[in-house]
């Protein structure tokens, strides 16, 4: 996510904040230029991987909590 969108979008907006000034890097017309639009879209990967994992996660405390193992036997 960081890799793929925040960085890349974030020094394009500096760039154009040095160049242009702040107000255009932060305004609609700079945002919605076709390179930041694909960025933000890549940005699904970063979100989908997070997502899944956050997933993962609770699984393993919805586990943790009832007992469930891989062995199925409940450990009191």
């Amino acid at each position: 996510m960081v890799l793929l969108s925040l960085l890349p979008i974030g020094l394009m907006q500096t760039w154009a904040s040095v160049k242009h000034g702040m107000w255009y890097a932060r305004s609609a017309t700079f945002m919605s230029r076709d390179i930041v639009s694909t960025f933000v879209w890549m940005r699904i990967i970063g979100d989908t991987i997070f997502a899944l994992g956050g997933l993962a996660l609770a699984w393993f405390i919805i586990g943790l909590k009832t007992g469930w193992s891989l062995t199925k036997e409940r450990v009191e």
